[in-house]
């Protein structure tokens, strides 16, 4: 997977935001490997919400995303995106979690390797298990643990450590509503010129037709939200293509949308400054995109329940994501009926996004 990802030397092409305020463990008379091993299975928090969900920021999210699902209108049954989930816990713009929140940093692993000299970071896949939709007026804490660090590896980006993290999200009276896996690639980069070469003349072209226009243009696709016919849905079923245009709008309204301040996302010298031609698309927005297509094609009363993919070349502005989906499996013995669509997303320099989505279908008359 990792041989087909594109990208310039120092860039994390998913920025991850490390915690400088973590005090180090780090021990010259450990090995690195030791070091980490220790670090695992600690599981820090709570990370608490600013704030409660509210109709106010999932019309935000909603706006962003172009998602304009009913179920997720003003009213009395409103509910919040699944996509959302890891929104509602991030810090705010100024790196801070809500008043009692844990002290821990939760990013100390991440700190002790850039102190050891790996210090980029690359997300490689997320892999998310949605219990239950968030409804306006619920609140949100998060506690989080490494899980799995593997041996040193050697990767066309560089030589490092996969590094997983086990996310537990739940609500302030410990309901859970989500759980997550994410694997993160913390690395030495080694990319050659030629690759950087590479992805800067396909960035350059490509920019040069790239849309301006302050106006987002509309992504082709299912908009009446009628939810699927059970019976008629067979393995093999094709989900419409859905053309999602990639413009500096979209990239900046999806980061703040979020929650996430991160300047790769909105200041194109930031990106720069970090080997990228402009800024780029963060992760969440990934998501969230990747949910409205699948809401879209299975109609407004279904419910995500798995979502897992994998990330590779960046969305950046003036390009178009193409998402295809295909269904790959129907349990009809359950009920609600469970569909799992096989999907991915593409752009003009390679993979964007690749994965698999397990849905529960609303029943139908």
């Amino acid at each position: 997977m990792l041989g087909r990802f594109r990208t310039p030397r120092r860039v994390s092409v998913y920025w991850y935001a490390i915690n400088k305020f973590g005090v180090s463990m780090l021990d010259a008379n450990i090995s690195l490997e030791q070091q980490l091993e220790s670090l695992k299975g600690q599981r820090k928090g709570p990370y608490l919400g600013h704030n409660p969900v509210s109709a106010t920021q999932i019309w935000q999210w909603c706006s962003a995303m172009g998602d304009n699902n009913p179920s997720y209108a003003p009213g009395n049954h409103q509910i919040a995106p699944p996509a959302m989930m890891q929104m509602w816990t991030m810090r705010d713009i100024n790196d801070r979690y809500a008043p009692n929140s844990t002290d821990a940093s939760p990013y100390q692993v991440f700190d002790e390797m850039g102190q050891r000299g790996y210090s980029s970071n690359v997300a490689v896949s997320y892999d998310i298990t949605f219990h239950r939709y968030l409804q306006v007026g619920d609140s949100a804490q998060h506690y989080t643990r490494i899980v799995a660090i593997s041996d040193k590896k050697t990767t066309a980006l560089g030589v490092g450590f996969f590094v997983t993290e086990c996310i537990e999200y739940l609500t302030l009276d410990g309901e859970s509503f989500a759980d997550a896996l994410i694997t993160y690639f913390q690395y030495q980069p080694s990319a050659t010129d030629e690759k950087k070469a590479d992805f800067d003349t396909k960035c350059h072209s490509r920019q040069m037709g790239a849309e301006l226009s302050s106006a987002t243009p509309p992504a082709s696709g299912q908009t009446d939200y009628i939810d699927l016919e059970v019976s008629a849905v067979r393995i093999g079923d094709c989900l419409p293509e859905v053309v999602i245009p990639i413009t500096h709008r979209l990239i900046v309204a999806g980061a703040l949308a979020t929650q996430d301040f991160i300047p790769v996302h909105h200041n194109a010298c930031a990106a720069q400054a970090a080997g990228m031609p402009d800024i780029f698309m963060n992760i969440l927005t990934s998501s969230g995109l990747c949910a409205r297509y699948l809401g879209d094609w299975a109609g407004m009363s279904s419910r995500l329940k798995k979502l897992q993919f994998n990330l590779r070349a960046p969305n950046l502005p003036g390009d178009s994501m193409v998402m295809q989906g295909e269904v790959i499996a129907v349990a009809t013995s359950s009920l609600p009926v469970l569909v799992t669509v096989a999907f991915t997303g593409e752009n003009s320099v390679g993979m964007h996004i690749s994965g698999n989505a397990t849905l529960a279908l609303a029943e139908t008359k």
